[in-house]
């Protein structure tokens, strides 16, 4: 796996980086800004908004996370029959993704600054497609007009380690494994890595960049802690 020496890397300057005196706070609501990054060839970044919570009881937590984002784009196509009479038509792509998860982990606290966590998720990824065409010359009709829908769920298991360094910076660092169900459903490791600043003890903003096989996600959010 072509990303384990990169992670590697990662959390040996994780564990070996000078702390202060400052613990992670799982008591926490988020909301931001998402970027998804995919192969396919007509939706290849995707961007939205980011919901997340989640709770600390005793060396357990629950967490809840949802996203939605979309993209959209259309171009002016023209063409010549042959008797030399012009065409010309606007195709329009749309498409939106909606995701949310629940999970649930434990947490082995190594120190005042540090911990490891590992925890499993479920949830639902659905998909929705818009594709159109009309025509605008030589008289304005609807040539093609085509929608989809497409739905899997999301079974997730996550290991990550984070820290917090310098006193108002928080670090973090995984990896864990992503099976998806339906007729496209996969399955595929994962890595991610994360950093934040504090202004202080209730507000942070906060990074992470997430590597699947077939996609990317980049999150950057706004974090109060209670």
């Amino acid at each position: 796996m072509k990303q384990l020496p990169f992670m590697a890397s990662a959390l040996c300057v994780l564990l070996g980086a000078p702390t202060m005196a400052q613990t992670i706070n799982f008591d926490k609501l988020e909301v931001g800004y998402k970027r998804l990054s995919n192969k396919t060839g007509y939706h290849d970044t995707l961007t939205g908004v980011e919901l997340a919570a989640s709770k600390r009881f005793d060396n357990y937590y629950v967490e809840g996370r949802y996203y939605s984002a979309k993209d959209s784009h259309s171009k002016p196509v023209s063409f010549t029959d042959d008797a030399d009479n012009l065409y010309t038509y606007i195709e329009s792509r749309e498409l939106d993704v909606n995701q949310f998860t629940l999970g649930a982990g434990y947490i082995h606290e190594l120190d005042e600054t540090s911990l490891f966590d590992v925890s499993v998720h479920i949830g639902r990824f659905d998909q929705k497609s818009k594709h159109d065409l009309t025509l605008t010359v030589p008289i304005p009709a609807t040539m093609h007009n085509r929608s989809s829908s497409y739905d899997e769920d999301i079974y997730r298991l996550r290991g990550q380690y984070q820290t917090r360094v310098l006193e108002d910076i928080e670090l973090k660092a995984g990896l864990g494994y992503e099976k998806t169900s339906g007729e496209d459903g996969d399955s595929d490791p994962f890595f991610f890595v994360g950093a934040g600043y504090h202004f202080n003890n209730m507000f942070s903003v906060n990074t992470e960049y997430r590597k699947v096989d077939d996609y990317n996600t980049l999150d950057i959010n706004f974090r109060y802690s209670f």
